[in-house]
């Protein structure tokens, strides 16, 4: 990643984010699965890093042995139904303060506040949620193309190190331990994967 210029780098840093924020904001259809087999298909013959890479491999397999069915369903009872009671948090304060709308939603609004990024009103998950962490991670990765100032990168910082990696590590654990869950831990697994790139730009 130090071998190609700051304008391309920010594109794949994007990109990444737009990948793993599409495992979670909404149930999968055909198309976007053809776009998953086809990205991880592609990045199986790319080296960016050991856990990285182990991650996309894994992910790869998996989606070359499923069915859209078998990952609509998953996406279903993890993240939709509400009568099963398999379904999986994903927002920080549950993890962090041990229930929905705690004190790590106020300081991601804090943050945002910080960064003058304001969620859209049509977004109805909260501000700690992973999608919209991720949305505002990427909104901070397009400030730099007219601040590359110190702020930018502190924000990103914080952000990684005090919200997503912690979340993160939270999260795929819960996956993990679920007995319906494979194919959602493995993207959790490229989450974390990510993120790890992604921490040793903004250190």
């Amino acid at each position: 990643m130090n071998e190609i210029n700051d304008t391309e780098l920010m594109r794949v840093r994007l990109r990444f984010i737009d990948l793993v924020k599409s495992f979670f904001a909404e149930e999968p259809d055909a198309e976007k699965m053809s776009r998953w087999r086809g990205t991880f298909s592609s990045l199986c013959n790319e080296q960016v890093s050991p856990r990285f890479d182990s991650a996309v491999q894994e992910i790869s397999r998996a989606l070359n042995g499923k069915k859209l069915e078998d990952i609509q369903s998953e996406y279903y009872q993890l993240f939709t139904d509400p009568f099963d009671g398999s379904q999986i948090e994903s927002n920080a304060s549950f993890y962090f303060n041990g229930r929905s709308y705690g004190e790590a939603l106020v300081e991601m609004r804090g943050l945002m506040d910080d960064a003058g990024i304001v969620k859209i009103k049509e977004v109805s998950e909260p501000e700690d949620s992973l999608v919209v962490m991720l949305d505002t991670f990427a909104s901070l990765i397009e400030e730099e193309k007219t601040d590359s100032g110190a702020k930018v990168k502190e924000l990103q910082a914080r952000l990684l190190e005090e919200f997503l990696e912690p979340f993160a590590e939270k999260f795929t654990a819960q996956l993990k331990d679920n007995k319906h869950c494979d194919f959602y831990y493995l993207c959790c697994r490229v989450l974390g994967g990510y993120l790890d790139l992604e921490k040793s730009l903004v250190a």
